[in-house]
């Protein structure tokens, strides 16, 4: 693996998977501005522009094999696999460790990410799969805090013996000998590192006597926003911009004592489909928070492949040479004496040349209003990224970097990984500018590529196969799919071929793959 400034070059994974070409370090591949769209002819369709895959070989080979293999075994793009990997390193490093870029910037790992799918597409699984190292650990604690909780029964049983004793030893003395008081035992907690539907209540509780930091799994996003107020009307949303911050967490509870969550650290992974985040960002532009919630969060939106059945499977020892690299990571950091990592001055010239790129972008004329606030808050995220991909590196080879220092190459490689993101950011807020017609093309297409058959001429499938699977929900009938297919065919992007079966014909559409732009 070599890096000379302008390209990367590392051995690629692909079996079966749509194969990864050399990355450009500091700008994003042609062909994916989704907004050039804006621009043309209102008859033409947008946001069906192929977005880059997730760039996974730049990680370290265990890891970058695990998100090859699983995907593979899934049928799923390796974008899924690899942003649960993502938020898995985040809470491994937990509050563990930290970027210093300067003394003022200290940011910790955490991230708010959202996978953005149809239904069926194996999101969930895959970021389960990805999750692994983390239940395990979780398993574990469990299994000690059991082990505790026994020896804790067996120990307030004899204390109470020993605190009546001593009790009835005070009779007829004038003075206690307080040093002679058993200690009564100490009741043992659980370390609990998942929450899945906890409220803002359970989990405040979970995050006091777990400072480590905890990630937050939800099926459904869309949910997970709506019902953020459901009680407390904009105060738990102020608590979820806090724990964005890592800022300290003053909680009052009616009858009991104040508690105070010094460093909340909250990684938040979840999965919603295209109609679903459309309805989450209207709401949040829409809204009167408008307070950049849903702008914190890392989009990944790919395009779809094939999900047809495969014999293929993860090999055990793929598995666990990544849960053993996520969990070495874990143990070797401490939340009571955090690891400070810094930039070589390499990697800072790396990283700024990036952030004022960003900067030059987010400014220049015509960019669009929308992503203005998502821009900002990447130019956040991008040291989150830094720090994440540095202790995976050392995690899994802890004499090819200096433990505190990240180098050049990390630096670079972060910079593919945030202008990956910026092209699914591109593609989810484009997506939701859409048009009604535009939105069932790309749905069909998406649909098509997930579905079809392989055709010399790109990628098949019968129109009642698009009828029968539903392709625009509830709303589907045979009339708005011709009419969508139509539109498909005028814009030169495939076509009905009729095909004579027995004692009529066929309907299938084919989908010029090579042909969408």
């Amino acid at each position: 693996m070599n890096f000379n400034g302008e390209e990367i070059n590392k051995e690629v994974f692909h079996h079966g998977q749509p194969q990864q070409q050399n990355v450009t370090t500091n700008r994003i591949p042609q062909g994916i501005d989704l907004f050039e769209e804006e621009l043309q002819k209102e008859a033409q369709i947008v946001a069906i522009h192929e977005t880059p895959p997730f760039p996974y070989t730049l990680l370290p080979e265990p890891i970058a094999r695990f998100i090859n293999d699983t995907a593979m075994a899934l049928s799923c793009p390796p974008d899924f696999v690899g942003m649960g990997v993502l938020a898995c390193a985040s809470v491994a490093i937990g509050n563990g460790a930290v970027l210093e870029l300067k003394k003022s910037w200290i940011t910790g790992a955490s991230l708010y990410c959202a996978v953005v799918a149809e239904p069926g597409s194996a999101k969930t699984p895959a970021i389960s799969k990805a999750l692994k190292p983390l239940f395990d650990l979780q398993d574990y604690n469990y299994r000690e805090y059991l082990s505790k909780k026994d020896q804790y029964h067996l120990e307030k049983e004899n204390y109470e013996i020993e605190y009546e004793k001593w009790k009835q030893s005070l009779k007829g003395k004038k003075k206690a000998n307080l040093d002679d008081k058993p200690y009564e035992p100490n009741i043992p907690i659980f370390q609990q590192l998942i929450s899945m539907d906890s409220t803002m209540e359970a989990l405040q509780e979970n995050l006091f006597f777990n400072k480590r930091g905890v990630i937050k799994v939800h099926d459904e996003l869309l949910g997970f926003v709506k019902g953020m107020n459901q009680y407390r009307a904009g105060a738990d949303r102020q608590y979820w911009l806090s724990i964005w911050s890592n800022e300290p967490i003053i909680i009052n509870r009616k009858g009991k004592e104040p508690m105070q969550l010094q460093k909340p650290f909250v990684t938040i992974v979840g999965g919603t489909q295209p109609d679903m985040i459309d309805e989450i960002i209207k709401s949040e532009r829409e809204g009167s928070a408008n307070d950049g919630f849903i702008d914190r969060f890392l989009f990944c939106f790919p395009d779809p492949i094939p999900s047809n059945w495969t014999d293929v499977d993860v090999a055990q020892e793929v598995v666990a040479k990544y849960c053993d690299t996520i969990i070495k990571l874990y143990n070797s950091l401490n939340e009571d004496n955090p690891k400070k990592v810094s930039l070589s001055p390499e990697a800072k010239e790396a990283f700024t040349m990036w952030y004022d790129l960003t900067e030059d972008e987010t400014i220049a004329a015509g960019f669009p209003e929308l992503l203005k606030g998502v821009w900002k808050k990447l130019k956040g995220i991008h040291p989150r990224i830094m720090l994440i991909m540095h202790m995976l590196k050392w995690a899994s080879n802890p004499d090819s970097v200096t433990a505190d220092i990240i180098d050049e190459e990390s630096v670079s490689y972060a910079n593919y990984m945030m202008n990956y993101f910026k092209a699914q950011a591109k593609k989810v807020f484009q997506f939701t500018q859409s048009n009604y017609e535009d939105k069932n093309a790309i749905k069909l297409i998406d649909y098509v590529r997930r579905k079809g058959e392989k055709h010399e001429n790109g990628v098949s499938i019968r129109v009642n196969t698009l009828n029968q699977g539903k392709v625009f929900g509830r709303s589907t009938n045979i009339r708005l799919i011709e009419e969508t297919i139509e539109r498909l065919e005028a814009q030169g992007l495939g076509e009905i071929q009729l095909h004579q079966y027995k004692n009529h014909f066929i309907k299938q559409f084919v989908l010029y793959y090579n042909r969408v732009p």
